[in-house]
């Protein structure tokens, strides 16, 4: 029996070191032979100092335990009011959810690094009380691929550096905004029909080489080779922040679909939406084209997490878990 004070007392110190073991990145692995997923979703039911683990206290719901880089998961959070979602030292915003908790997407970067790591979930809850869960996530590594590129003359002068990061500084700044959710059910494809790898010219992350130069960066987005005037549709619902010409990407539209989520279509033919109008999933924003930085018409579509360029095609196939 613990009644004595000195027995709770070396009870409470206990349980406080396994609560310092179980918050490092990397504490509870999965056990050999066992699906990481499997083990990742054993309970832990110690609660202290306003930590929760696994669900003690709060209903936590994440949609996959093992991302691959360049992958994304849905967080879920019952009986909140506001609250963020942690991972790798960056902060993701979970948003109401009509139902009486909250919802966010949280995105894993191309460099984050594979392997056991900690999603920290903290939340006010509807009482006012603050509260926190750890949960283990197991990052997968993606194998990047290489594509060589060789851009006609007039066209490579727009990989001038200051060019490209001029353009990325205004991405970032509009890609950094927090709205109302916005976006509702499943996302959709942003063309006609389901899309194919047939389609598919660049995959999201793949590193580029152009007109001989050195190998290096990550693709930001998915590009899909089809006929210039193709009707390009948006992926979910939300407001149309950007629509006009940039220098890298050409006719560019940007849907804020809140929460942090934004999704990006460029190169069009021609636009389709103005700054500040709603659209709903499946409107047609724009036509696709060959405009900016291109070599032929096609469509670069990408999807940004709190400012986190994800793999736009694993949002589509189910593989995430929403």
């Amino acid at each position: 029996m613990l009644g004595s004070r000195a027995a709770r007392a070396t009870l409470v110190a206990f349980a406080f070191v396994v609560a310092l073991l179980l918050a490092a990145p990397g504490g509870h692995p999965a056990t050999a032979g066992q699906p990481a997923a499997a083990a990742q979703a054993e309970p832990f039911r110690l609660y202290l100092g306003g930590i929760a683990r696994d669900g003690a206290h709060l209903s936590v719901s994440i949609s996959n335990y093992s991302p691959y880089q360049g992958g994304a998961l849905l967080v879920s959070a019952g009986d909140s009011t506001s609250g963020t979602a942690s991972l790798f030292g960056r902060q993701y915003p979970l948003t109401p959810d009509g139902a009486g908790g909250l919802a966010g997407f949280v995105g894993v970067g191309t460099e984050d690094p594979p392997g056991p790591t900690s999603l920290m979930i903290s939340v006010v809850r509807s009482d006012g009380a603050p509260e926190t869960v750890v949960r283990t996530l197991t990052v997968l590594k993606t194998d990047w691929t290489v594509d060589y590129i060789d851009l006609p003359p007039g066209v490579g002068d727009l990989l001038d550096p200051a060019i490209i990061k001029a353009e990325q500084d205004r991405l970032n700044a509009i890609y950094a905004g927090v709205s109302a959710r916005a976006w509702s059910g499943a996302w959709r494809d942003p063309l006609p029909g389901p899309v194919t790898a047939a389609m598919v010219s660049g995959y999201f992350g793949e590193q580029r080489s152009f007109n001989g130069g050195p190998v290096g960066g990550h693709h930001g987005g998915t590009d899909f080779g089809v006929p210039a005037g193709t009707p390009v549709y948006s992926t979910n619902s939300g407001v149309a922040v950007l629509a006009e010409g940039l220098d890298v990407r050409g006719n560019m539209v940007i849907v804020d679909h809140g929460g942090g989520v934004f999704s990006g279509y460029a190169h069009m033919q021609a636009l389709a939406v103005a700054p500040g109008e709603a659209v709903v999933a499946g409107q047609v924003i724009g036509y696709a084209g060959t405009t900016g930085l291109s070599t032929g018409p096609h469509l670069h579509w990408e999807m940004s997490v709190a400012g986190v360029l994800v793999d736009g095609l694993r949002w589509l196939d189910g593989t995430q878990g929403f």
